[in-house]
């Protein structure tokens, strides 16, 4: 499975009272990691035009807080292919290696005029299929 690793830029108002990142804001750094990872899928464009991928549901785990000053780097693959959806695993990881947080989420096609979900189109399931299994080279 490839994982794409998108490095995250810790912003001040990252973070809460607690001194740490708030819970919210991962859902940020995983948006990041999703459009990243997307956006390496040669010939196709999932997030604009009228047939787009949305996420629909979203699953995160907490595990480490995360402070300023720590680097963090979001690590995503895509899991599975539906007919009319995709499942991604995110781990946002710190310079050591540490997992803070584990996520599952699941992106539905979606027609933004009419309102609708579709079936992935072959082309779509083809370059999704081809990224996912294939491995960075380094």
């Amino acid at each position: 499975m490839r994982t794409v690793i998108t490095p995250i830029q810790m912003r001040f108002n990252d973070i809460d009272g607690f001194g740490h990142v708030n819970n919210s804001v991962y859902n940020e750094y995983l948006d990041c990691g999703r459009v990243d990872c997307l956006n390496q899928i040669p010939g196709i464009d999932f997030l604009s035009g009228t047939d787009r991928l949305v996420v629909v549901h979203i699953e995160t785990d907490f595990l480490i807080p995360s402070y300023p000053g720590d680097e963090l780097a979001v690590h995503t693959q895509i899991d599975k292919i539906g007919e009319k959806s995709i499942t991604m695993t995110q781990l946002i990881v710190g310079s050591k290696g540490e997992t803070k947080v584990k996520s599952r989420s699941i992106m539905s096609t979606f027609n933004i005029n009419e309102g609708i979900s579709f079936v992935l189109p072959e082309n779509w399931v083809f370059a999704l299929e081809k990224f996912a299994a294939s491995v960075l080279e380094m």
